[in-house]
Formats: C-alpha cells, structure tokens, sequence
C-alpha cells in the first residue's frame, strides 16, 4: 500500500474557511498546480510560502504546528 504525507491542519484551516485549494492558491500567489503538490508533500514549501499561506489563513499557530505532516494511506 502506498502512503504519501499531507499537512493535515493547513486542509483543516481551509475547510474551517469554506476554501478550495484554488481559493488558497489565490490568496498565497502559489500556482493551483505547485500548492496542490506542496499540500500533498511532493515537494517543500518554501519558508516566504509557508509563511503566505499562514497569513492567508490567519491563524496564530507556529508553523510547525500548522505543517506538521500526516502519513495517509492511498
């Protein structure tokens, strides 16, 4: 079985918002394509990127906290 790694609490943000990931891409200048491959941990975000999306987001946690990455299986 195949896992891959997602930031679970930056999803969980998102959801609490009513956003999409087209809607965070947006608001973080993060292409669809390149937020859609950082979300799901296939490639890093940057520490300017990890920082917009905290900001669009508008949350107080660290960025540890909010990209602590979650083992999935599928």
């Amino acid at each position: 079985m195949r896992t891959h790694c997602i930031y679970a609490q930056v999803m969980v943000q998102m959801f609490m918002r009513g956003w999409n990931m087209r809607q965070l891409a947006e608001e973080t200048d993060i292409s669809y394509v390149s937020l859609r491959r950082k979300l799901r941990g296939e490639s890093p975000f940057t520490l300017e990127e990890a920082f917009a999306v905290r900001d669009a987001l508008q949350v107080e946690l660290s960025l540890d906290a909010l990209f602590e990455k979650r083992r999935m299986a599928g």
